[in-house]
């Protein structure tokens, strides 16, 4: 196939502008694709940060209810008429049976204020305890329970008996602890715990604060909610803990993002999706800060980012609480990045082939005059002058043909003169 100049011009303008911005385009897109990526995951281990942050708050929210509780009981004098009376005895029975009915009264009053407390606060749970650990009287449930082995109280007992000046503002504490299935059944949370029972215990938000008088502790209130299984339900005045974090990091993208809270061994025991219960999170988590990773859940791969949980030594790990994005969410920035690359780089060399085809055009018409005026002095048409007025090197040619043209038609007028 023959090419003329004018196609040559812009065959090469083309090329020379599309190299150029071909390669950038490129750059630009491979820089792009790796600033999205680096966001994405910048984002994500944040809102995991905040999750965490969300649990904390969530954590000073029990600790508010168990301290109100516990300064409602003792401006009552509730806790000594509620704890089973010692020294009584008998047949007849006066002191003893006075003794019972004191304590089924202080029971009733205790348990009358604890399950308000309960239905105003939105927690799973409130329970009095005697200095032992032993449960008093409980919200919900029944059977004979001891939170002595329970960190949270060890914790809370050990600085209420320390010779601290703070001693009963340091027992005031708040943390995340598994609970076995059996104390769970007890305090009247064993539907919530076995709906999908992927996990041996409960992971809870607990929060103990002593019932002072005086200088010391006469007992302590604890509240509790279960994470396992939380309900989603926006009605309950203490929402779910993933329904939180993800109204309050995800109002926007609701059918992209997820909220996940994992037991241990990284099964998801609580999630704003209820699909997502059950699974298993098969990536490394970190131990000390979120790292953003892709994981499938939900038919989908999403970049998470989980914060470890960790137990009232804050030391042990028994859970981790996280954040989900779904993969096509940042792809959809990317593909919308790419097609603006793709616009500009197409109308830049759409307008660049098109300057060149009209300057090409500029260029090869002198030289097409030219071409046509030496074709005329060869076929011998002298008379018709040669004009092409550009200013450059094809209007100095033009002036030499032209003084050829008259050189020749002046050679042969005298070569007919002669004859």
């Amino acid at each position: 196939m023959k090419f003329n100049i004018r196609n040559k011009l812009v065959i090469f303008a083309a090329l020379l502008i599309f190299a150029p911005l071909a390669l950038s385009a490129l750059a630009f897109v491979v820089v792009v694709s790796g600033t999205i990526d680096a966001n994405a995951r910048r984002d994500v281990e944040k809102d995991a940060r905040l999750a965490d942050r969300i649990l904390r708050s969530r954590q000073q929210t029990l600790r508010e209810v168990a301290q109100a509780t516990a300064q409602a009981v003792a401006a009552e004098n509730l806790i000594d008429s509620a704890a089973s009376p010692t020294g009584a005895s008998s047949a007849s029975g006066n002191p003893a049976q006075v003794a019972q009915q004191s304590q089924a009264s202080g029971q009733q009053k205790l348990i009358q204020l604890i399950k308000q407390r309960v239905e105003s606060s939105g927690v799973d749970f409130i329970a009095i305890l005697n200095t032992k650990g032993q449960v008093l009287v409980r919200s919900a449930g029944s059977g004979e329970d001891s939170f002595s082995d329970n960190p949270l109280f060890i914790k809370a007992k050990n600085a209420a008996e320390s010779n601290q000046p703070d001693a009963l503002l340091r027992a005031l504490v708040a943390g995340s602890v598994n609970e076995t299935p059996d104390l769970l059944k007890n305090f009247g949370l064993a539907e919530q715990f076995n709906r999908n029972a992927v996990s041996q215990v409960g992971l809870m938000i607990e929060a103990i604060a002593p019932v002072v008088s005086g200088n010391r502790a006469l007992g302590y209130v604890v509240t509790g909610q279960l994470i396992n299984n939380a309900p989603q339900d926006e009605n309950r005045p203490l929402a779910a803990l993933t329904r939180e974090v993800k109204q309050t990091l995800y109002r926007d993208l609701q059918e992209v993002a997820v909220s996940l809270v994992l037991a241990k061994d990284k099964k998801v025991i609580s999630a704003s999706d209820p699909r997502a219960l059950g699974l298993t999170v098969q990536s490394e988590l970190a131990a000390d800060k979120p790292t953003a990773v892709n994981n499938p859940l939900l038919g989908a791969s999403y970049k998470t980012a989980f914060a470890p949980v960790k137990g009232p030594d804050d030391v042990t790990i028994i859970g981790y609480v996280g954040v989900g994005v779904r993969e096509s969410y940042f792809s959809q920035v990317f593909n919308a990045t790419l097609l603006i690359i793709a616009v500009v780089t197409g109308v830049s060399l759409v307008l660049g082939v098109g300057v060149a085809f009209v300057l090409s055009q500029r260029l090869t018409q002198p030289i097409l005059k030219l071409t046509d005026a030496a074709n005329r002095i060869s076929l011998g048409e002298l008379d018709e002058p040669i004009s092409v007025a550009t200013g450059d090197e094809i209007g100095e040619l033009g002036e030499s043909l032209e003084r050829m043209r008259i050189s020749l038609k002046q050679a042969i007028e005298r070569l007919r003169s002669r004859r």
